[in-house]
């Protein structure tokens, strides 16, 4: 009984490695993350941190600015006016 469970577990971390080889596209870590982690901004409408691949940017006076949310870009542009 013991040699078949060992046998199924090999199977199965035999499959797994063939599996993972065949599928080279697929990446754990996706391509805008690094080892240092991703660069966190801040909306200046809510004060809510993000990271910089999800934020809203718009330029505003000359100058950039990253929002959570479109409704929060609309709300700073109300208070830019």
């Amino acid at each position: 009984m013991i040699k078949l469970l060992l046998l199924v577990l090999c199977g199965f971390v035999f499959y797994s490695m063939i599996s993972g080889l065949l599928r080279p596209g697929k990446s754990r870590r996706p391509e805008n993350h690094s080892d240092e982690g991703e660069i966190m901004v801040e909306d200046p409408q809510c004060g809510t941190y993000l990271p910089l691949s999800e934020a809203i940017k718009a330029t505003i006076h000359n100058r950039q600015h990253y929002f959570c949310s479109k409704k929060c870009l609309k709300e700073y542009k109300k208070t830019q006016e």
